[in-house]
């Protein structure tokens, strides 16, 4: 079977872009080729990636164009991670249609909900439109699977969590910057969002202002992804000045292993106000590391929750889960994670039409046309 997976993929490191690399692995374990079309703003290299022009989105729309004619793959597979690529996704589903592929759409953002919500009569229509033409559609939970409802009510929706193994961890050195960082604090917490309100930065900055009482030489590492807003951003910043952290603060930007950081750290921390299914919380929890996030709904079983926006409670719960010890994976991750794989191969094999075992795909002579190629 030859899957094309659609979307982010690292570097730099993120949410959908490590999902894609989980989802890459995973169903190379079972004998499946995949291909990546990467929509993201890094340039990885591989023989089966291809990497497209986000700079100029007429040049990547006929780009996508020619390789969606001349792909033999059996499914696309396309990951929306939240508003800024559903219209990308629905050009996806209809060169799709035009082409005679089969396309899978995953909806993984946590403020999807409130992109649907708000959309005018005339885009609605256009966005039930783009879903109509999916042969498939999955949510990563049932406050997406229900909006997704409303657009298409007679579409049956599959749910399935981002819930997959993290590649091996360690397998690239750290920045010299973050290495100095770390071995100089202790204890260390690590974290990774964009600079927007959404993702309660603000309010973690607080609690860790609240932790240095108690652990004086603390240390908080903060991964910013790409996509984030100016003037937020430079509020983190005075955030950090006002209230003296500048010792304790480490901002990295485009990291292209958050594992490693996550291996070399003591809690995870997520602080987002708003959420679909965070793969980092999800890497947390496979690593054994203590994880601490906001009680946005659908978070897994092993998390350690605090009142979403209230720096006290957050400050609280990452007290308590620094008084812990790295350990093995939380109980269920793995299974969950082979139950997802499952999952998402029966929704392949309904696509084709075939609910018979999946078979490793062999190559021929005849006509390669690989999506690196």
């Amino acid at each position: 079977m030859k899957i094309t997976l659609i979307g982010h993929y690292p570097p730099p490191y993120g949410g959908v872009a490590a999902l894609m690399k989980q989802m890459e692995a995973s169903l190379s374990r079972e004998g499946c080729r995949v291909s990546i079309f990467n929509l993201g703003s890094g340039r990885p290299v591989g023989d089966n990636i291809i990497n497209f022009r986000t700079n100029n989105r007429v040049l990547e729309f006929f780009q996508l164009a020619r390789h969606f004619a001349f792909s033999d793959t059996d499914i696309f597979h396309y990951l929306s991670a939240s508003y800024r690529s559903f219209w990308l996704g629905a050009v996806c589903t209809v060169l799709a249609r035009l082409t005679g592929h089969k396309i899978v759409i995953s909806f993984v953002g946590g403020a999807f909900k409130d992109f649907i919500v708000g959309l005018n009569p005339h885009a609605r229509s256009v966005a039930k439109f783009a879903l109509g033409l999916a042969h498939a559609v999955v949510a990563c939970n049932s406050d997406i699977e229900g909006v997704l409802k409303t657009l298409q009510p007679r579409t049956r929706i599959r749910q399935m969590s981002n819930c997959f193994p993290p590649l091996a961890a360690g397998a690239l050195n750290l920045a010299q910057s973050v290495e100095s960082f770390i071995s100089s604090h202790s204890p260390v917490v690590c974290s990774t969002g964009a600079a927007c309100a959404e993702y309660g930065l603000v309010s973690a900055l607080e609690a860790l202002a609240v932790l240095r009482r108690e652990y004086p030489t603390i240390g908080f590492v903060l991964v910013l992804t790409r996509y984030g807003d100016a003037l937020h951003e430079k509020e983190l910043f005075s955030t950090i000045e006002s209230l003296k952290l500048a010792r304790h603060v480490l901002v990295e930007r485009d990291l292209p292993d958050f594992i490693s950081v996550l291996n070399r750290s003591d809690v995870l921390l997520r602080s987002a106000l708003v959420d679909g299914d965070s793969v980092s919380v999800r890497e947390g929890l496979f690593l054994g590391l203590p994880t601490v996030a906001s009680d946005t709904p659908f978070r897994p079983e092993g998390v350690i929750l605090f009142r979403r926006g209230d720096s006290l409670d957050m400050a609280e719960k990452l007290s308590l889960a620094l008084k812990k010890e790295k350990g093995h994976s939380a109980s269920g991750v793995q299974k969950e994670s082979d139950q997802n794989l499952e999952t998402l191969l029966s929704i392949y094999r309904a696509v084709l039409g075939s609910e018979l075992p999946i078979k490793p795909y062999v190559s021929t002579n005849s006509a390669d046309r690989r999506a690196g190629a």
